[in-house]
C-alpha cells in the first residue's frame, strides 16, 4: 500500500514537473524530451510491474511525437524573418479590437525593435493619427485620397513613417494627395473585407477617394482560414455556395466546435499534426482568397467608386525555380496568380521593378520586409498607373 502511495506521489511531482516544462520550454518537442525523461525516470522510481510499464508507454509515446515533429519541422520550409527577434513597446501591440481582433489605437505609438545574434537590425517609432492609420504627410485641403490596405508589406514594418507605400506615394505626388495608411501588421483579406462591412471606412466616404491598394503575398493565403496564433480573434469567413458568409471570429468557431479546435491547437504544438490535411485545406484556402479578392474590389467600386489595385509579391510564369518561401508548391501560386488575373484586379509586379536588384538591396537584412528603396520604385510605379491629378 505504500508503495502505491508513493507511486502517486510520484506521478503528480511528474506531471507538475511537465505542465511547467510545457510553460518554460520554448517548444512543444522539447517538452516531448522532458516527458521522455520523466517517464524513464518513472521505470526507475516506481514499484511494481504495472506502474514501470505504463511509464515505458509514456516515455515511447513521448519520443514517438517529438521524433515525428522534429521531422515534419524538418521538412517544413524556413519561415520569413527566422532568427529574427521582435519586441514592441507596448508589448501586446497592435492591442484587441471588438470588431477585427487587433488593430493600432488611435493618436498612439509604439516602438519596435529588431535583433538578429544581438546586433539591433532596426528600432523604429510608429505613430497613428486619430483613426487609426499610420501617419503619412500632410495633404492640401480637398486633395484626393487614396487608400492603402494591407498586412506589414503595406504597413511598412521596419521602416520610419514616412518609408511607407503610402507615405512615399504622397511624396512621389509632390504630397498634394492625402495618403491613408490602414496597413497592419498579420493582417488578412478577412481584415479588409471586416472593415468595409462594419462601417470602419465610412470616414472617408466624403474625401474624394481614388483608389484603393493592397499587396497581396503568398503568406496570406493560409490566414483566410485563420492559421496563425495571432488570428483567433479575427474575421472568419466561409465558402457557402460559391458565397462569402461572415461567421463570427475563429476563436467562436472553435469553442462551439471542439474538434476543431482541438485540431488546430494541436497542430499549433505539433508540425506534424499541422500537416495532417494540408492539402484539402489549402485548396479551401485558394478558394476563398480567390473569392475575397473580387468582393474587395466590389466594395471599392461600390463605396467609393475607385479600382482595387494589387501590387504583388508572389512567384509567376517568369520566376526562377524555389522562388521565394512558402508551404504551397510554386505551380499552384503560379496558378492562383493566373485566377486573380482572370478577375480582371489591376495588378503591379514587384518581381518586374526589382528585377535588375540584388535582394540586398530590396530587403530589410535578416528580415525579409520591403525596405525603403523598393516602396520607393513601388510607388513611383503606382503614380504612373494612377496618374493622380
Amino acid at each position: 500500500m505504500a508503495g502505491v502511495s508513493r507511486n502517486y506521489w510520484l506521478t503528480a511531482y511528474f506531471v507538475a514537473g511537465l505542465a511547467i516544462g510545457a510553460v518554460v520550454l520554448p517548444s512543444a518537442t522539447w517538452a516531448c524530451a522532458l516527458a521522455v525523461v520523466l517517464g524513464l525516470a518513472g521505470v526507475v522510481l516506481f514499484r511494481g510491474n504495472h506502474w514501470r510499464t505504463g511509464a515505458l508507454l509514456v516515455a515511447a509515446l513521448a519520443l514517438s511525437l517529438a521524433l515525428l515533429d522534429a521531422f515534419a519541422d524538418w521538412l517544413s520550409p524556413a519561415p520569413m524573418g527566422q532568427g529574427l527577434m521582435r519586441t514592441t513597446q507596448p508589448r501586446w501591440w497592435p492591442p484587441p479590437d471588438p470588431i477585427l481582433g487587433f488593430r493600432p489605437a488611435p493618436n498612439s505609438e509604439v516602438l519596435n525593435t529588431a535583433t538578429f545574434d544581438g546586433e539591433v537590425v532596426y528600432r523604429r517609432t510608429y505613430h497613428f493619427d486619430a483613426d487609426a492609420a499610420r501617419v503619412t504627410p500632410a495633404a492640401p485641403s480637398g486633395a484626393s485620397t487614396y487608400l492603402f490596405m494591407g498586412d506589414s508589406f503595406i504597413f511598412g514594418q521596419g521602416l520610419l513613417d514616412d518609408q511607407s507605400v503610402a507615405a512615399q506615394f504622397a511624396k512621389a505626388n509632390d504630397f498634394k494627395v492625402h495618403t491613408v495608411n490602414l496597413g497592419v501588421p498579420g493582417n488578412a483579406l478577412n481584415h479588409l473585407l471586416r472593415a468595409f462591412e462594419a462601417g470602419l471606412l465610412d470616414r472617408y466616404d466624403s474625401q474624394h477617394v481614388k483608389a484603393v491598394a493592397t499587396w497581396i503575398i503568398p503568406a496570406q493565403l493560409a490566414r483566410v482560414t485563420g492559421e496563425g496564433s495571432w488570428l483567433g480573434s479575427s474575421p472568419r469567413y466561409v465558402l457557402e455556395d460559391g458565397k462569402l458568409r461572415y461567421t463570427g471570429s475563429f476563436n467562436q468557431y472553435r469553442w462551439f466546435h471542439p474538434l476543431a479546435g482541438l485540431k488546430y491547437l494541436l497542430g499549433q504544438q505539433f508540425a506534424f499534426i499541422d500537416a495532417i490535411g494540408r492539402k484539402q485545406r489549402q485548396e479551401e484556402q485558394i478558394e476563398l482568397y480567390l473569392a475575397m479578392l473580387p468582393r474587395l474590389q466590389h466594395y471599392a467600386r461600390e463605396k467609393f467608386n475607385a479600382p482595387l489595385i494589387a501590387i504583388y509579391s508572389w512567384p509567376d510564369e517568369t520566376s526562377k525555380p524555389n522562388y521565394g518561401v512558402s508551404e504551397f508548391a510554386q505551380s499552384a501560386l503560379v496558378e492562383v496568380l493566373g485566377r486573380i488575373r482572370n478577375l480582371g484586379i489591376p495588378l503591379l509586379s514587384v518581381n518586374v521593378l526589382s528585377q535588375p536588384y540584388h535582394p540586398s538591396e530590396l530587403l530589410i537584412p535578416h528580415d525579409g520586409h520591403p525596405n525603403a528603396f523598393t516602396n520607393q520604385m513601388i510607388a513611383v510605379e503606382l503614380k504612373r498607373r494612377l496618374r493622380p491629378q
